[in-house]
């Protein structure tokens, strides 16, 4: 049951980690949160006080509650440690087959037998991969960043998961203000990011050949396609546009893919060390701002959206 929940251990304090240990830690969970080394935990606990920060100035979180949050998350070094007593385990580790390997063989080496454990892959099915003593309560529950803000999970039943544990994990993550989207059974990237990745080739493709610059881009994504799919989504928005229209221009082929080539500019700006927010500059100029300053903006903004959707009833 959802109320024999009471210690959550994340596995993993970078962009996804840190962001699922404190949306545990606002709905009062005790959340242990594990990483190889201090350096990460330590850079974890400051972009999780500056979200808090920002939550309080946007009036969803009581400024006053911050400490209390704060003190609910256990930053750790130790696996054993992070896993000792735990009712539900996330792994949020980076998309290595040998690591989630590890990872898994350990929470089940150290973690109490009731222990439900969760993998954030996004690519690798972790059902052929990883060796527990549990497959009934292995299963997958991937966030979107920032984890914190955006409500969506998507779990995952394994073959042999027991479906009472999905349903577990589906209620836990509803109790905590979250939308999981349950799926019957494994496919790579699930829903969003298989979406990203079709027009993420179309996005390149446009930069690479000068047709618009990157702000325009982002405006036309913005106006044009993202503020109506918060309305009506993609499936709805052909039911709106008309089946026949949408059947016709599939039949006839009149949106064609770009033509096959190798993406330059993001090879380029990787080179030269431009990885983006996190290294203060990337398609865009972060104009010398640190990480959290400019993942605070984005989550004011994130936040303020998303009120005004929950106000729309949408």
């Amino acid at each position: 049951m959802k109320e024999n929940i009471k210690k959550i251990c994340v596995v993993g304090a970078g962009t996804m980690g840190h962001g699922i240990a404190q949306s545990f830690a606002q709905a009062g969970y005790r959340v242990s949160m594990m990483s190889r080394t201090q350096k990460t935990l330590d850079r974890a606990m400051a972009l999780i006080h500056s979200s808090l920060s920002a939550m309080a100035e946007e009036r969803i979180l009581n400024q006053k509650s911050i400490p209390s949050v704060l003190s609910r998350i256990t930053p750790t070094t130790s696996i054993e440690e992070a896993a000792r007593d735990a009712d539900l385990a996330f792994e949020t580790m980076a998309e290595d087959k040998e690591a989630k390997k590890k990872v898994f063989a350990d929470l089940d080496k150290y973690c109490p037998p009731r222990t439900l454990l969760a993998s954030n892959t996004t690519y690798l099915n972790i059902f052929d991969l990883v060796e527990t003593s549990r497959p009934d309560k292995v299963l997958i529950a991937h966030w979107y960043a920032p984890p914190q803000i955006i409500p969506l999970v998507d779990v995952v039943k394994g073959p042999k998961t027991d479906m009472a544990n999905v349903e577990l994990m589906a209620e836990l993550l509803r109790s905590i203000d979250k939308k999981p989207a349950v799926f019957k059974k494994y496919v790579p990237g699930y829903v969003v990011t298989r979406l990203q990745i079709a027009f993420t080739g179309e996005v390149l493709y446009l930069l690479d050949n000068d047709f618009l610059s990157p702000e325009e881009l982002d405006e036309a994504a913005k106006w044009g396609l993202a503020m109506r799919m918060m309305v009506v989504g993609v499936v709805g928005r052909m039911d709106f546009g008309g089946l026949d229209l949408t059947a016709r221009n599939a039949e006839r082929g009149i949106f064609p893919s770009p033509p096959e080539y190798k993406p330059t500019k993001i090879f380029e700006l990787v080179k030269q060390g431009a990885l983006g927010v996190k290294t203060g500059k990337g398609f865009f100029d972060y104009k010398g701002r640190s990480e959290a300053e400019v993942c605070k903006e984005r989550d004011v903004k994130l936040i303020r959206m998303f009120k005004a959707l929950k106000k729309m009833g949408v």
